[in-house]
Order: structure tokens, then C-alpha cells, then sequence
């Protein structure tokens, strides 16, 4: 039976075999406004309320209390998880030009600190900007994902891509990860709608189809399928 990380968001997860693969990095790439920063905090707040696993929320694009403050509005309050020690949400510096060993171990020393299980990276577009190249981003990537898998940490990246692109985020996201998560707002007659479709996931047999996406406070992101045509 292969090593699961649940969501916790039933319609996704049967999507891709009950769950992400433990230790691995999946994208969450997409436009704005199409629920990337909902999904991922779903992610971490369920991984403890639901499966009791610890999870950090690095903040790159937001400081950590406006992100606090807008899962307040959601229903999801982080600020009493903190309290309890399960979860940390940490603002990472990217006003200055880091080296990449500091990046990857500021990351890697919270969560070896904290024992953290999930860890989301907000945002590599951020993270982009901090770093100056797509090469050192791409080495980022890399060492920082191997370094996490030694210690069982399941991890998301959520990446931009802006409006009218078809691109994912910066290009190289599709080569460095297990697992894509592709996430859309698209105009419908006139009206704005939400769509998720799994893009690639590693060692997993995953839906390949658009599903519609709405975001529901106090559950969150629920899924429905579009109607055959």
C-alpha cells in the first residue's frame, strides 16, 4: 500500500489515489484569485485537525498575520493551532538577496525543529524574486527537495501564473516535482469560475479532467465534476 497524505478534501483526494505521495513536492501552479493559498492552508490545517500531523505555512508573498486573518475569515483559525504547538506559520525574508544554502536551511531547520510533516512554500514566484535567477531556484528546488524527503515532509509550492499565459509559473516546475496541481479562474459567459485538474502526479493513476471548484467558508475547497457533453 503506497504512503499517503490525504488532503482531507474527499473529491480530490479520490482524484489521486486517497492522497499526495509522503515525502514528495507537489505545485500548486495557477491564476490569481483561483484558490491556491485556500487549498494549501486546507492542506496544513487539515493535516493536523483531521490526521494529527504537524505542519508549517512558510509565508514569502504575505506576512504571517494578514495570512492568519484571512483563514480567520474561512473559519479556520491558525492562531489557536499555533498555540497548541501543532502548527508554525513563519515569514521568510525576501526583501534582501539570500544565498541559497541560507533559503534551504532556514526551511529545513524549521521543520527538523519543529518535526513538521507538511510544509508549504508560499510563493515560489516570491521565491523567484528573492533568489534573481531560475537557476538558483532550480538548484533550490532540488537540494531543498531531497533534503525534506530524508525526513518524511511532504511539501507544496504554490506558483503563479499570470493571466492569458498557458505556461506554468516559471517553466521549470514541471521537471523538478511529482505532482502538479493546476488551478484556473476562467471567464463563463459572464460570470468567473474556478476549475482544478491534476496535471501530473508521481507513482499515482490520477483523474486527468477538469473538475469545477468552489470555496465554501468553514469546509473550504469542495470539488463537483462537469457534466458530460
Amino acid at each position: 500500500m503506497k504512503d499517503r497524505v490525504p488532503f482531507g478534501i474527499t473529491e480530490l483526494d479520490n482524484l489521486i489515489e486517497g492522497g499526495l505521495p509522503r515525502g514528495g513536492l507537489v505545485i500548486i501552479a495557477g491564476s490569481p484569485g483561483a484558490g491556491k493559498t485556500i487549498l494549501s492552508a486546507q492542506f496544513i490545517y487539515n493535516g493536523v485537525t483531521l490526521y494529527n500531523e504537524k505542519g508549517i505555512y512558510a509565508c514569502l508573498s504575505e506576512s504571517r498575520e494578514n495570512f492568519k486573518n484571512n483563514m480567520l475569515g474561512l473559519g479556520w483559525d491558525f492562531n489557536k493551532l499555533e498555540e497548541k504547538g501543532m502548527i508554525r506559520i513563519i515569514e521568510l525574508p525576501t526583501a534582501v538577496k539570500l544565498r541559497v544554502e541560507d533559503m534551504i536551511n532556514l526551511i529545513v531547520e524549521e521543520v527538523k525543529r519543529f518535526k513538521a510533516q507538511r510544509l508549504v512554500v508560499d510563493s515560489l514566484s516570491a521565491l523567484n524574486l528573492a533568489l534573481g535567477s531560475k537557476a538558483e531556484v532550480r538548484t533550490l528546488i532540488n537540494l531543498l527537495v531531497r533534503m525534506l524527503k530524508n525526513i518524511g515532509c511532504t511539501t507544496l509550492m504554490i506558483t503563479e501564473s499570470p493571466w492569458g499565459t498557458t505556461g506554468i509559473g516559471m517553466g521549470i516546475e514541471e521537471f523538478i516535482a511529482d505532482g502538479i496541481i493546476l488551478m484556473e479562474s476562467v471567464v463563463v459567459g459572464n460570470k468567473l469560475e474556478r476549475r482544478l485538474m491534476v496535471l501530473k502526479m508521481r507513482a499515482t493513476s490520477h483523474d486527468t479532467r477538469y473538475y469545477r471548484l468552489n470555496i465554501v467558508k468553514g469546509s473550504g475547497i469542495n470539488l463537483s465534476i462537469y457534466p458530460e457533453m
